[in-house]
């Protein structure tokens, strides 16, 4: 073989070889990536936390079954104390007997007038003016009995003081009884009515809770503030409230719900604001849950996604949990 053969063949099998090593490497490459994807897609999976508690530790915790809790369907409000009686009552209470009292009146004078025109008593002009005076009282009256249906009297309230003639006095106010009112938004008028159990509470009485029910809904809403008021009777046996106290109003508008609750204790915020709570199923082993919460009340929470009725869950020292999971060293 001639040396410009020697020198094709050798360079034909460095090009052969160049081409096999090249190949080699790009398909190793692609394993190596494809490795790499498979290893960041099992890392990136959610493990739950668990904690192994040893006999000791476990004096640090409680833990109960998950159960139910009835929680109070309510609005909350800021009112006021107030007199016995809206001070607007009192004088269109008067406008009304006067009102009546005139109408009655001029009542009786069209009836006599009419009696007198047809035996010639009375001219035409003069009947006719007392039937003018007729109107403008049963007008009057109208207006006075509107005015009191918009400050929340019934109708059976209105006949009854038409009736009596008299102005009946309020309870006095000092005694057991006091009253509290709150404006409430216009888009919650539906949910209120009269009966609904209230509990106030005011500044100068941080941990009572006055107990009473709502007595009367006004019947106008205010057209700059959109609320209407609402007045409420409070059980005040050691006459501790005054008019003119702020106060809290609470009405409970529907009957309690119930729902799966964990005690406060039980459940933990975590640092991006996840909430969590812990759940066994031996009492040594605790695994870390995370869940959703919705209403709190007395110290429980109500769960709306979570442990279910029956699941043993740490009702107390579920920080304890965490600080551990937390001091647990990392892969």
């Amino acid at each position: 073989m001639s040396a410009h053969s020697k020198i094709k063949v050798a360079l034909g099998a460095a090009l052969f070889a160049m081409a096999a090593f090249l190949q080699s490497g790009c398909a190793h490459g692609e394993g190596a990536t494809a490795n790499s994807q498979d290893s960041n897609l099992t890392s990136n999976t959610p493990t739950e936390t668990t904690v192994e508690l040893s006999p000791g530790q476990l004096s640090a915790i409680q833990i109960a079954p998950v159960r139910t809790y009835p929680f109070p369907v309510e609005k909350e409000e800021v009112g006021s104390v107030s007199f016995a009686e809206d001070p607007a009552i009192v004088p269109a209470e008067s406008t009304l007997l006067g009102a009546a009292a005139t109408f009655t009146a001029a009542s009786k004078q069209l009836a006599r007038a009419r009696e007198l025109y047809q035996s010639k008593g009375v001219s035409q002009s003069e009947l006719e003016q007392d039937i003018a005076n007729e109107q403008t009282a049963e007008a009057a009256l109208k207006a006075a009995q509107s005015a009191l249906r918009a400050l929340g009297k019934t109708d059976a309230q209105i006949d009854q003081m038409i009736a009596a003639g008299k102005i009946e006095p309020p309870p006095a106010a000092r005694g057991p009884t006091k009253w509290a009112v709150a404006d409430v938004p216009e888009a919650d008028i539906p949910l209120f009515r009269v009966g609904q159990p209230v509990g106030v509470k005011v500044l100068a009485y941080p941990n009572r809770v006055f107990k009473g029910r709502i007595s009367r809904i006004d019947a106008t809403v205010d057209p700059n503030l959109h609320r209407q008021t609402v007045r409420c009777e409070v059980a005040d046996p050691k006459n501790e409230l005054r008019p003119g106290m702020l106060a809290t109003v609470v009405i409970q508008v529907h009957k309690p719900v119930e729902s799966i609750a964990i005690p406060a204790n039980g459940v933990v915020r975590e640092g991006d604001g996840t909430l969590t709570a812990w759940v066994t199923t031996d009492r040594r082993h605790f695994t870390q849950k995370i869940i959703k919460t919705g209403i709190r009340e007395d110290g429980e929470v109500q769960i709306l996604h979570g442990p279910q009725p029956g699941e043993l869950v740490v009702t107390d020292g579920a920080i304890f949990l965490d600080n551990m999971a937390n001091a647990l060293p990392s892969d």
